[in-house]
């Protein structure tokens, strides 16, 4: 289990203030809780984190997390190195339900995009809402982030030759000569 200390925003809902018609939640982070947040995602910086939930009973023993989670974000560009400021906004449409109600997983891995999402285990008497947070805006970055108007060029050294060069082999070939 992941310690408190490892968490960089942490928002804990406990279950039983589920009301019967779903309970908002919403927050942001502070200054130092974004810092954490931009360490743990190995981002330059995150300047903004916000999530407006709403908790609510999912069939008999379960939950549902729905809401939006929100964050202004810089992320290095990938040729430059210079920051890029991003806008990430993730819709989030979980269920949760008792690990015994969770039907096990097929061996066999089948990917239906329209397919909906498993539940995930409840674990506890409460759920994380910042840790959610936190892995809904790790999903939303750009993972190639690149400032606006630059391109990436690869260099390649030109030495006038047409041929490919010497195998990278070549010198094995002449230590199997060498053999007693």
């Amino acid at each position: 289990m992941t310690a408190k200390a490892d968490i960089p925003f942490s928002r804990p809902f406990a279950w039983d203030r589920v009301q019967p018609r779903g309970t908002p939640v919403a927050f942001a982070a502070s200054p130092s809780e974004c810092e954490a947040i931009a360490e743990a995602l190995g981002i330059l910086k995150v300047v903004s984190a916000s999530a407006e939930f709403t908790v609510a009973p999912f069939r008999k023993n379960g939950f549902k997390i729905t809401g939006e989670v929100r964050a202004e974000v810089e992320q290095a560009c990938v040729v430059t190195l210079d920051p890029v400021p991003e806008c990430v906004s993730e819709i989030v449409d979980l269920r949760f339900l008792p690990e015994n109600e969770i039907e096990p997983v097929n061996d066999e891995i089948e990917v239906d995009v329209d397919a909906e999402d498993p539940p995930e285990p409840i674990l506890g008497s409460t759920v994380d809402l910042g840790v959610l947070t936190t892995e809904f805006i790790a999903v939303g970055l750009d993972p190639y982030p690149r400032k606006q108007g630059v391109e990436f060029t690869p260099f390649i050294e030109d030495d006038g030759s047409e041929d490919e060069g010497e195998s990278p082999f070549a010198g094995l070939a002449s230590l199997k000569d060498k053999r007693p």
